[in-house]
């Protein structure tokens, strides 16, 4: 039986007032031990380190880290402490799942942290001299610089914990997965594995010749992401939407960022609006057919006012 309907999206929110990001990870402070999620399980994922909304917000009132009456917007980090190669400083401490050790690698990391109390992208570890005294947050690059698709699908190829974010290989629960596309995702997931902590010349001709390996591969083009750009005025520029990475990259582009990275995929997806605070009434922004309500990593922005006002869209 096919699908009983189809699902595409392309939603954006640009924000600009906001007073201050904050993030909550309470699995940190309860000492959790992070397992890497198993992509390929058929039953019910953990939820371990894992809370919901307002698990999350019981967590920021107590250590009062944010006003209560406070508007906020509430995003998802949700790859976070959940896939390899997606690690989160905090407090000058970097925590990753078992069995990573960021500190370790010799390619950094690219990501969304704050600086002077604002949302900026850059890179840690791996031989940068880039510091964040607050958070940093790893993602997947979509847009960086001046880098070509080409060196685009190098990078995501070298940090994407998930294979089937980039390439047609479903997985998992998914309703087309089957023993051969998990087989696939499974040889490419071992290769990422192998070098995870690899300089980043090495992390890509290996995964360039597991690619190889398996052709033809397609290009996933279907995918719900997440991707989060800042511009240069500050301004944090956040896509949803179906499409391949790289485009949604290309979006944020327009948008006038000049980085971009995903930092979490479909029923992940979850920004919420909570207009009178902490607990008042919670606006889902977008939510996915699939939607999963727990997550280890947040991001909470205060925001000056609970007004909103129209995007207005490119026209072709």
């Amino acid at each position: 039986m096919g699908s009983s309907f189809l699902f595409g999206v392309q939603c954006e929110l640009h924000v600009r007032g906001y007073v201050r990001s904050v993030l909550s990870l309470p699995a940190l402070a309860d000492g959790s031990r992070f397992q890497e999620k198993d992509l390929l399980a058929q039953g019910v994922a953990s939820t371990n380190g894992k809370l919901t909304l307002d698990e999350h917000l019981t967590e920021l009132r107590g250590r009062r880290a944010i006003p209560t009456d406070a508007p906020l917007l509430a995003l998802g980090l949700r790859n976070n402490l959940v896939n390899l190669r997606a690690p989160v400083i905090w407090q000058g401490c970097a925590h990753a799942v078992e069995g990573e050790r960021p500190e370790q690698s010799l390619r950094p990391y690219y990501g969304i942290g704050t600086r002077g109390g604002r949302l900026t992208l850059g890179q840690a570890l791996g031989g940068r001299s880039e510091t964040w005294p607050d958070f940093f947050c790893a993602g997947v690059p979509v847009l960086w610089d001046d880098l070509d698709q080409e060196a685009l699908l190098d990078l995501m190829l070298a940090e994407a914990g998930d294979h089937s974010h980039i390439f047609d290989l479903p997985r998992g629960t998914h309703p087309d997965a089957t023993d051969a596309t998990r087989a696939v995702w499974a040889r490419l997931h071992d290769v990422f594995r192998a070098t995870l902590h690899a300089d980043r010349t090495t992390a890509v001709q290996r995964m360039r010749a597991a690619v190889a390996a398996e052709s033809p591969l397609r290009r996933c083009d279907d995918y719900l992401h997440a991707v989060l750009g800042v511009r240069d005025d500050g301004t944090l520029v956040c896509v949803f939407a179906h499409g391949r990475l790289e485009t949604l990259g290309a979006i944020a582009k327009v948008r006038g960022c000049r980085r971009a990275v995903c930092v979490e995929n479909s029923g992940s997806i979850m920004p919420t609006f909570l207009p009178s605070g902490m607990d008042g009434e919670q606006i889902p922004l977008l939510h996915a057919p699939n939607f999963r309500p727990r997550g280890r990593v947040l991001l909470f922005l205060q925001l000056e006012t609970p007004t909103f006002g129209s995007l207005r869209m490119p026209t072709t």
